[in-house]
């Protein structure tokens, strides 16, 4: 169908319509029905009309159709000049009235492009793409000191001929909170911005800090500089592996804050009600159900496949929801969560009567953690219970650290998801039981050995291989496995020359592999390692290769708890 030939008397509901999507690329047929006041049916005959026509493009985003609006197609309007869809939106909207903006720094632009991209053209792309995905926003690109360095190096001159192309301004934004913030206020008069409905995308966190004191949302990207500052960054910061990650959650997050509000209310009432939400935790993405509600919990193991007699961890959001599920708190026990909650350490307890078995697998004791993410414990606070919560992916497989990578396996699965970007520490938490005279570390996790030591003294480690009782999760022997099979060598050059396989390397190298390499940590840290572990295992198995060759770390620190992880992971001979 062109664009001449949708009928004239559908044309305004057709216009209602765009204006819908470009507010909210992902909203549900039944409510832009119910927010234009015509059927369903007839919204699904408009969409139809929009996507022939070639001003809507439908895409899948997790389990629901995402609508990207050509801004450009023009829409006919008989009797006078044909005009564009972002002409007509333009003018729907109060025309030169405040608008939402999205500030895109350049360095994490230059991370999809890559230092030796030809030409303009691959900006060119980059930007065409966000201005489709976000039909609704402002773009601007903001060329800040500390990403390339010389203003007239040669990717900063392919990026102006493509903003000047696109028709988005490009603003210089010099380095420090201050100096931003007046880019930012410049921008607000100059564009007419709304600064409270914008966002910012970067990965300086002096950028972000500056962004939230404007009452914008800032959004850091663990590209490039990224990863190195992220010990910087606050912990209520929303981070994400890449920018379509992070420009993929604002087209699901139109209204930033709330939108986030909305979420976390969808996520307590499903809790209260005996369902599933899926949540963030600094570690992983867990999917959560009451814990004192034993059929709520029952649902879990039936979304997972998981077997019974694995236990799991209770997430509190106080001191005051662990005392009445253990029978007893110790010196140390207390000295720990002084230490370390919120954060990666779960403690294993003597448990109460009023836990229900399923959540312990009939094991007289408890495992409990306050996790370090601002979503997680307000959900559990809302919702005025314990959440018990394994990892919310395939029991077995590799766990999630993005609300994509649950959608992956597990949609259809669960009541309600609170996106909350990428996972900041991103492997499962430190397990120590406090049962017995001295304390045992089960797992290693985002807690290191060495910090637990330096708070209660000496501990015991589980040795690999020894047979052992199910007080914790994740203990079984192969566990967080991709798809692809996985091995684990302390040399992978020995493997320089294997084609159709990929070798996961801890730091950059020098050696020229034939096969397809995924760094861990370009500087080298450990934790950026941890970071990125699960979403490289992931990203590899979207390519169909015969093998994952993984590098071992260094066995110190946070480099204990990816090796576990690898281990458990790999094939078994």
């Amino acid at each position: 169908m062109a664009a001449t030939d949708i009928p004239f008397n559908l044309l305004t509901n057709h216009a209602r319509v765009l204006l819908v999507l470009s507010q909210d690329p992902t909203m549900r047929v039944r409510t832009i029905a119910e927010e234009i006041a015509i059927t369903e049916r007839a919204v699904h005959k408009i969409l139809r009309d929009l996507e022939k026509s070639a001003f809507i493009e439908r895409r899948k985003d997790g389990r629901r159709n995402m609508y990207l609006l050509h801004l450009d197609q023009q829409l006919p309007d008989p009797g006078s000049p044909p005009v564009t869809v972002s002409q007509l939106l333009k003018s729907m909207t109060g025309g030169e009235g405040s608008s939402a903006a999205v500030c895109i720094t350049s360095s994490v632009l230059q991370s999809l492009t890559g230092p030796k991209s030809e030409g303009p053209e691959r900006y060119l792309q980059v930007l065409s793409e966000t201005q489709a995905m976000l039909p609704g926003f402002r773009l601007v690109v903001l060329q800040c000191e500390d990403d390339h360095g010389d203003p007239a190096s040669t990717a900063s001159r392919h990026l102006s001929v493509a903003c000047e192309r696109t028709m988005i301004p490009l603003r210089s934004c010099p380095a420090g909170s201050e100096a931003a913030e007046a880019v930012l206020q410049e921008l607000q008069q100059d564009l007419h911005l709304e600064l409270s409905r914008s966002y910012v995308v970067g990965s300086s966190p002096w950028l972000m800090s500056c962004a939230e004191h404007l009452g914008s949302t800032g959004l850091y990207v663990l590209t490039g500089q990224g990863s190195r500052q992220l010990e910087s960054v606050s912990m209520q910061q929303a981070i994400f592996h890449t920018l379509m990650s992070a420009l993929r959650w604002i087209a699901g997050h139109p209204e930033g804050a709330a939108s986030l509000e909305r979420a976390i209310a969808e996520g307590v009432e499903a809790i209260r009600n005996g369902g599933l939400t899926v949540f963030p935790t600094e570690t992983v993405y867990g999917l959560g159900a009451d814990a004192m509600n034993a059929d709520a919990v029952r649902k879990i193991f039936a979304a997972k496949n998981r077997p019974f007699q694995d236990p799991l961890i209770s997430h509190v959001s106080s001191r005051e929801m662990v005392y009445p599920m253990v029978s007893e708190v110790s010196e140390q026990a207390e000295a720990l969560m002084d230490a370390f909650w919120p954060g990666p350490l779960t403690l294993v307890f003597p448990r109460s009567d009023r836990v229900p078995d399923v959540v312990t697998a009939g094991n007289p004791t408890v495992a409990i953690r306050m996790p370090a993410h601002w979503l997680a414990l307000e959900l559990i606070s809302r919702a005025g219970t314990p959440i018990a919560a394994p990892s919310a992916n395939s029991f077995g497989r590799t766990s999630p650290t993005t609300a994509q990578h649950v959608e992956d396996q597990l949609a259809g699965r669960f009541d309600a998801i609170i996106d909350g970007g990428a996972c900041r520490v991103g492997v499962e938490s430190t397990v120590l039981s406090l049962i017995g005279t001295t304390p045992v570390l089960l797992r290693p996790g985002g807690v290191t050995i060495e910090q637990i030591e330096a708070v209660i003294g000496p501990i015991l480690v589980k040795a690999p291989g020894v047979p052992v009782h199910f007080d914790s999760p994740g203990l079984f022997p192969s566990h967080y496995a991709p798809k692809t099979p996985m091995i684990m060598v302390d040399d992978p050059s020995l493997y320089a020359h294997e084609q159709h396989i990929a070798v996961m390397l801890f730091e950059p190298s020098s050696v020229p592999y034939e096969g397809m390499t995924f760094v861990l940590s370009p500087d080298g840290d450990p934790r950026g390692a941890a970071a990125r572990l699960y979403d490289t295992m992931r990203t590899i198995d979207t390519f169909g290769l015969r093998l994952i060759v993984a590098q071992r770390l260094p066995q110190t620190g946070v480099g204990i708890a990816v090796n576990d992880r690898m281990q458990r992971a790999s094939v078994k001979e």
